[in-house]
């Protein structure tokens, strides 16, 4: 018969110990999950207001080709610009491009566009960026008393638009929408086709030596050399000088 004061043996001693320890661990491991969970969740929802509020990518792009615009917009991870949302797109061509497709004043190649340059880009919270094609977008949207400026005047002047979009769709397509506010300023003051013809020969022969000596001066040359090319196939096709009609 055992003695009930003698010390219980250290195993027995161990098991008694065992469920308190057990228990201690238990409450500390759900306090961490817990812990961990709530942390978790707010972090989430701050990420989805950052992204939802800096994350969205927006802009629209121009197909020199076929005269067609249209936007696009998706959410990105902003800082690293890595995109998570697929790419929506929608056209936004406006009439006055529909209208130069129609008449054929440009001519589209058959099949979808393959080449689109960027009219504008906006990333979050900033102020949306023209780039270049803005240029003429700006301008085929155009508007007067709610009158479409360049539809209204190539409807009222078909031969003279026959003559003018042409260059422009030239221009757009070698990404010169710098030369065009200037080309088409002087468009819309001249009545006169052959007239309209060596203007715009005579101007872009001008513009285009101007453009060769700063890239050559920057260093360019590769450039340069793609320009001089253009130039010289636009002078095989060049018109006669006229003179400006009295």
């Amino acid at each position: 018969m055992s003695s009930p004061d003698r010390p219980p043996s250290s195993d027995t001693a161990a098991k008694l110990a065992k469920p308190t320890v057990s228990s201690h661990r238990r409450g500390i491991t759900g306090s961490q999950i817990w812990i961990s969970l709530i942390s978790t969740i707010v972090l989430g929802g701050l990420l989805v207001v950052v992204i939802r509020s800096m994350g969205y990518v927006q802009g629209e792009e121009f197909a020199p080709s076929h005269f067609r615009t249209r936007t696009f917009s998706f959410y990105e991870i902003p800082l690293i610009h890595w995109q998570i949302t697929p790419i929506q797109r929608k056209s936004t061509t406006p009439s006055t491009a529909v209208l130069l497709r129609q008449k054929k004043w440009v001519s589209p190649p058959s099949g979808e566009p393959r080449v689109w340059h960027l009219v504008s880009l906006r990333r979050g919270l900033e102020q949306s960026n023209d780039d270049d094609a803005a240029l003429l977008v700006s301008q085929l949207r155009l508007q007067v008393d709610g009158s479409a400026v360049w539809r209204k005047w190539s409807q009222d002047h078909p031969d003279l638009a026959g003559v003018l979009w042409p260059a422009i769709a030239k221009l757009a397509d070698r990404e010169l929408y710098i030369l065009m506010p200037r080309l088409l300023e002087m468009a819309r003051r001249i009545d006169s086709v052959p007239y309209l013809q060596s203007t715009i020969s005579g101007y872009l022969a001008d513009e285009y030596d101007a453009l060769i000596r700063d890239m050559r001066a920057a260093g360019q040359n590769d450039l340069a050399d793609s320009l001089a090319a253009e130039a010289a196939e636009d002078a095989q096709e060049s018109p006669p000088t006229v003179d400006s009609p009295s």
